[in-house]
């Protein structure tokens, strides 16, 4: 099977929008979108402003302005919407355009943004086990049902719930934790969405989310493992060096800091020869797709870099 390629970006309603049709017409089917309210400069400096949207809400208006294109939230802090909000967000959104929708929820991780905001940012501890608790009403919720809840941090009625997505959006579990976030993609996610990393860490985690989706009896045949990076590419060595001090100034990181970080993380780094061992240690560690996380939307270098993957991948399979 071939690895499979989308997009992950960010930036104004109408970058999104064109981004979008662009993809539709170059047979990319889904872009993942960062559910964050602070971006940019200012998660370092909170003075430095920088435009960030309500990915749920641009998503609504995102389904009616295209025909065809998928959009993955990667992921929502559990967090920023209580769970019934978040679950009536994402079934309306589906009764806008059926299948077009995945909800990713994760334990939200910047500080920064719930400080700005006034959100209530608990120690990690607490954060996992409000997901847990969110994701038991979520899974049940997508299908109409409702047993209700007394949970330690939500407490709901049983009554019943429309509109039901019916299975119509999947859930989105990720991350890069050994233990918690696998377990808990096993026995909710119908996409596992992992951080790049050595191939021994990969395939222990990727076991663990099957083994758990066995335990708890799902169709893994129905399950999805993708993981995301921002590429450092080429079709030669020149174009690696041009990304390469592209992506230091839109990190705000030392070439030299992220020339190593990539390669130990096992990121898309290089010409497509050396993308394609990457790629064929991600495939044999179980990934079926990947993120492409843009760090510059322009026209130019966003196909050039998606041709230089496409060109990699063809050479692992």
């Amino acid at each position: 099977m071939c690895m499979k390629i989308y997009l992950q970006a960010r930036g104004s309603y109408q970058t999104l929008l064109d981004l979008s049709t662009w993809c539709e017409s170059n047979n990319i089917e889904r872009i993942g979108l960062p559910d964050h309210y602070i971006v940019g400069k200012q998660r370092k400096d909170k003075d430095e402003p920088a435009p960030a949207l309500d990915l749920l809400t641009a998503i609504a208006g995102l389904v009616r302005d295209t025909e065809s294109m998928i959009y993955s939230v990667l992921v929502s802090p559990i967090t920023f919407r209580h769970p019934s909000v978040l679950l009536k967000m994402a079934t309306t959104i589906n009764e806008m355009a059926k299948n077009r929708f995945r909800l990713g929820v994760g334990t939200g991780w910047l500080e920064i943004e719930h400080e700005v905001f006034g959100i209530n940012f608990p120690d990690l501890k607490t954060r996992f086990e409000m997901l847990d608790e969110a994701l038991e009403y979520l899974t049940q919720g997508m299908y109409g049902e409702n047993n209700g809840m007394d949970g330690k941090y939500f407490q709901l009625d049983s009554v019943p719930i429309l509109p039901s997505a019916k299975g119509e959006v999947p859930i989105i579990i990720g991350g890069g934790g050994k233990k918690k976030t696998p377990t808990l993609a096993g026995k909710y996610a119908d996409e596992f969405n992992i951080y790049a990393g050595p191939e021994d860490v990969l395939k222990n985690s990727i076991a663990l989310f099957y083994d758990v989706a066995r335990q708890n009896n799902r169709d893994i045949e129905k399950l999805e493992v993708s993981t995301a990076c921002p590429p450092v590419v080429g079709f030669t060595k020149d174009e690696v060096d041009q990304s390469l001090v592209d992506a230091a100034k839109s990190l705000i990181q030392p070439k030299d800091e992220i020339a190593k970080n990539w390669k130990d993380r096992s990121y898309l780094y290089g010409t497509p020869e050396e993308i394609a061992e990457t790629i064929g240690m991600w495939k044999d560690a179980g990934i079926q797709s990947v993120y492409l996380q843009l760090l510059d939307l322009d026209k130019y270098k966003r196909e050039n870099d998606i041709e230089v993957i496409r060109k990699a991948v063809e050479l692992a399979s």
